[in-house]
């Protein structure tokens, strides 16, 4: 059986941060991770698959649940 790995989704990030009104800046200082990160994320270009306190950080600063932001790796 074919496992798929659960992970960050820099698009759902992305458009539930735009979606809220939500700057990278105001994500970023009110996640307590840097800017930097937030861009990697959104560009998928940073995988938080094993990073689950910062799903978590992230998830509580847009006031969503942290499933919102997972997609599936193919």
């Amino acid at each position: 059986m074919l496992q798929t790995n659960v992970y960050l989704d820099g698009k759902r990030l992305k458009l539930v941060r735009v979606s809220k009104g939500i700057t990278v800046r105001a994500l970023a200082s009110s996640a307590g991770v840097s800017t930097s990160t937030i861009t990697l994320l959104e560009r998928n270009e940073r995988n938080e698959r094993f990073h689950a306190p910062t799903l978590s950080k992230l998830a509580r600063a847009l006031e969503v649940e942290p499933t919102e932001l997972l997609g599936e790796e193919d």
